[in-house]
């Protein structure tokens, strides 16, 4: 197989798979219906997030310089705004802008 060949191919899989990948969802959740996996997974995925992005934030951290002090403002904006709006995206993007402040400092 050579190389224009083998793009060709390459395009038409990718092209099936984002297809399928799309479509399987109207397949399986008929309209009317509500599954509840799906409202199990829209409640966690939030919390999740978060999560993710804390240990993210935290992991790599060094304990012992002043990165301490701007990562736990930081997280505590962040907790402040989910508490405060209980809004997850809200508080996922004002703590990573105010993170991204102290970093570029």
């Amino acid at each position: 197989m050579n190389g224009l060949e083998y793009l060709i191919v390459v395009i038409i899989v990718m092209a099936l798979s984002t297809y399928f990948t799309r479509l399987i969802p109207f397949l399986l959740f008929s309209p009317g219906r509500e599954s509840s996996l799906i409202n199990y997974v829209a409640k966690s995925t939030p919390p999740m997030i978060m999560m993710i992005l804390v240990i993210y934030m935290l992991r790599d951290m060094n304990y012992y310089s002043f990165e301490l002090v701007y990562t736990s403002i930081a997280l505590a904006v962040t907790i402040g705004f989910q508490v405060y709006k209980r809004n997850a995206l809200l508080s996922i993007v004002t703590g990573t802008a105010v993170y991204m402040f102290f970093v570029q400092i």
